[in-house]
């Protein structure tokens, strides 16, 4: 699979992930939009820059935030009242 870049990011369940960054495709509803694609997980940085020396901790792979929109409990529709639909 080709990716624009690879970076390097802090795992959720613990050591480093490798991701992949890549353009969806045309026929998406996401076209045109850069998609994070996880490749692999290492103990350590080292060993993942073994495996993929292109990939960089350049600090943008964990970037991406979502807190501007809102959650099951905010007073929205869709949120915390069952009736908003």
């Amino acid at each position: 699979m080709s990716y624009l870049w690879k970076a390097l990011r802090h795992g959720k369940y613990g050591g480093i992930d490798v991701v992949g960054f890549k353009e969806a495709a045309r026929s998406s509803v996401l076209a045109g939009q850069i998609l994070t694609c996880f490749i692999d997980n290492y103990d350590t940085e080292e060993a993942a820059l073994i495996e993929y020396p292109e990939a960089k901790d350049n600090g943008c792979a964990g970037a991406v935030s979502v807190s501007h929109l809102p959650d099951e409990n905010d007073p929205v529709p869709g949120g915390m009242y069952p009736d908003d639909i």
